[in-house]
């Protein structure tokens, strides 16, 4: 009796877990996503250049597709598409804040900070797009401060 209530508390823990990824928020998306890739940055990997399948979990396919085509047109892609800057600071690694995202329908938006001192901040507007799997980021733009 033990041995089954302990499985079946196990099975309920994996199945909580798989919704609450299938219902995250934008915020909570944006949030790992950034984690995530500025980790992989700082650890010398390039998610995008690897065609790394963990980008299929954050990102929509029409924004890698535009992102793709823009990395092989002749004049390249002078910034990181996420980042909007050609490169990251290290103290954006660990230092990522996400606003209120505003939904509307089936897109989202919100701010995201990157860093936490103001000379040394990146700040960025983040549109997301709702499919069947959840949120996915569509859409990076610079922010002036």
């Amino acid at each position: 009796m033990k041995k089954w209530l302990l499985a079946l508390g196990i099975a309920l823990l994996t199945v909580h877990a798989a919704v609450a990824k299938q219902i995250s928020g934008p915020q909570t998306i944006s949030k790992n996503f950034y984690s995530w890739y500025l980790s992989a940055l700082s650890k010398d990997e390039s998610p995008i250049d690897e065609h790394d399948p963990q980008l299929n979990d954050y990102v929509t396919p029409q924004l890698l597709q535009k992102i793709y085509v823009l990395i092989k047109s002749p004049d390249g892609m002078d910034d990181d598409y996420f980042l909007q800057d050609q490169d990251y600071s290290d103290s954006w690694v660990d230092h990522v804040s996400v606003s209120r995202f505003t939904i509307n329908g089936e897109t989202a938006s919100g701010d995201v900070t990157l860093g936490n001192d103001p000379n040394d901040q990146q700040l960025l507007l983040v549109t997301m797009r709702r499919d069947h799997k959840g949120w996915k980021i569509d859409d990076v733009e610079k922010e002036n401060k």
